[in-house]
């Protein structure tokens, strides 16, 4: 009985498989402890009694699902706010390679470049007002709330913010890339251009680390309404 429960409980986590075996794990060592706490039982009774007090294992796999998630949308903003300083410590260090080189930008490439460079500095401080902002938010509400209802209001309010706050960066990201063309455009050797291309592929990476983190606990978080949608019926 112990070996169903625990086939059924990681059947209901198997859209996160790491979780899904912590979560057989614990659940196995605290019925055996259970079942062990009481020799005297028959063995199939002892297993019945500690499976039926353990509780529903869908449910079980809601309120794990649940506190998972709220874990993730926690690192996820924290991910965020380390995302921006790493964007922004890429910036200054191609601007400080422009001006120790004395690389300057052809005069045709400047008029399009100021409205680019405009684009750049109000996309990436809002990247910086909204990460700082998820994360103020996760560590003012370190508590989940209880309720299905308050729980999706809650998780909403965070991936929206670390949505906007990613798609912010990720223009930030697209308009230095085109200010680092510009500049780069008749550079003589890939000598000269090695420091401004790798510093745009730490951009480029820190933004792909964003959407798949994104794209994960959207998938997560859609498993687990599902797991609770289903408890609640």
């Amino acid at each position: 009985m112990i070996h169903d429960y625990l086939d059924t409980l990681a059947r209901a986590l198997s859209f996160d498989p790491s979780l899904s075996q912590r979560v057989r794990r614990e659940v196995e060592d605290h019925l055996l402890d259970a079942v062990a706490a009481d020799p005297a039982r028959d063995r199939r009774e002892a297993e019945r009694q500690a499976v039926a007090h353990f509780g529903e294992p869908h449910a079980i796999a809601a309120e794990f699902a649940r506190v998972a998630v709220a874990r993730q949308a926690r690192s996820l903003a924290a991910a965020i706010v380390v995302m921006v300083f790493v964007v922004f410590i890429a910036m200054k260090a191609r601007v400080a390679w422009y001006a120790a080189t004395q690389w300057t930008m052809a005069e045709d490439m400047r008029p399009a470049a100021k409205i680019v460079l405009l684009v750049d500095r109000y996309a990436f401080w809002t990247a910086v007002i909204l990460a700082i902002a998820g994360f103020a938010y996760m560590v003012g509400r370190r508590v989940v709330p209880a309720s299905h209802r308050a729980r999706a209001g809650h998780l909403r309010h965070v991936s929206l913010l670390c949505a906007i706050a990613a798609a912010a960066l990720a223009v930030s990201v697209v308009s230095d890339g085109l200010l680092t063309a510009f500049q780069l455009r008749g550079a003589l050797s890939w000598a000269e251009s090695l420091i401004p291309i790798s510093s745009m592929a730490l951009e480029v990476a820190c933004i792909g680390v964003l959407a798949w983190q994104i794209r994960a606990i959207a998938r997560r978080a859609a498993c687990a309404r599902a797991l609770e949608n289903r408890c609640s019926l």
